[in-house]
């Protein structure tokens, strides 16, 4: 994952659902569950680490940190299909 850090703290406005954020160096996912609730999810190692919040305001008001930073983030994802070589041309 490629992390680029921006110059400016947006206050609450990061925490919309997508969004990405660094927290002392750990990237954390900004997510809406299958439940339609909201939740921080530690991207170093997938897990959920908040409780989840009826709200984006509650999860914002009892979670966030002021050291939040908004981050630009790419993940890329490499898979390999079941039964085919690990190769970017295989169709």
């Amino acid at each position: 994952m490629e992390i680029e850090y921006k110059n400016k703290n947006y206050g609450k406005d990061i925490y919309r659902v997508g969004n990405v954020i660094s927290r002392l160096g750990t990237p954390i996912l900004v997510a809406k569950t299958s439940d339609d609730m909201y939740c921080f999810v530690d991207l170093s190692n997938g897990k959920i680490f908040t409780p989840k919040c009826a709200s984006l305001e509650i999860l914002f008001k009892n979670y966030s940190f002021i050291s939040d930073v908004l981050v630009k983030a790419k993940l890329i994802v490499d898979y390999e299909l079941v039964g085919a070589a690990e190769d970017e041309d295989t169709k």
